[in-house]
């Protein structure tokens, strides 16, 4: 795989990650009740819920890749789609007033548990998952072997996850305190779904140059 393709892809799944879902909403909880040690429980269970996430897209990827390049090609374009709706949603969508974290229902203190509660949160965020299938299957090049791609996509894929969790983890009050400004927050909303699009754009004239 190209090594620009695997810039692009880490650059818009950061875009898509940094967005404040279910997810990071529940990394800061845990760091704004427990401190900064919570961060290794909370960082893992979302990592793992990314590779379980990611891995599911892959094998379907795999299997619609399998089936003909055409059928893929139509689940190329489905995703893309959704990715524009995704970017109207965004534009559209209020910013709200809602908390951006809650300490009051942490039912999970052990590591082991926080771990599990943080993996179920990743793994069952709808939005994450239909970002993820819409996400993975753009970067993948049906004329290389497919194989190394999912390798390196979903590598890169939960390495992001990881990392994108960190400032929720590790600098939690200022985090909060900057996602509850309106400016803050709709201007995360709306740039990563611009950026998606953007990427596919790229990608897309790369692939004519490089053809």
């Amino acid at each position: 795989m190209p090594h620009a393709t695997w810039i692009l892809f880490a650059v818009v799944a950061t875009a898509m990650l940094l967005v404040p879902g279910r997810s990071k909403r529940l990394v800061l909880s845990y760091a704004l009740a427990h401190g900064r040690k919570s961060a290794f429980a909370t960082v893992t269970g979302v990592a793992l819920g990314a590779a379980l996430t990611a891995s599911v897209t892959l094998a379907t990827s795999w299997a619609v890749l399998t089936l003909s390049s055409w059928a893929f090609a139509v689940l190329q374009w489905i995703g893309l789609a959704f990715l524009v709706l995704l970017v109207i949603g965004f534009s559209r969508a209020p910013v709200g007033t809602g908390p951006i974290a809650d300490n009051d229902n942490l039912r999970e203190e052990k590591p082991l548990r926080v771990i599990l509660h943080s993996f179920e949160s990743e793994a069952r965020d709808p939005r994450t998952n239909l970002l993820t299938a819409a996400l993975l299957p753009q970067f993948l090049l049906p004329e290389l072997p497919f194989l190394p791609q999912a390798i390196a996509l979903g590598s890169i894929f939960v390495l992001v996850a990881a990392m994108t969790c960190l400032p929720y983890a590790l600098m939690a009050e200022k985090a909060r305190k900057t996602l509850k400004k309106h400016a803050v927050r709709r201007t995360v909303n709306r740039s990563g779904g611009t950026v998606l699009i953007a990427a596919k754009a790229v990608t897309a004239g790369y692939r004519k140059i490089a053809a």
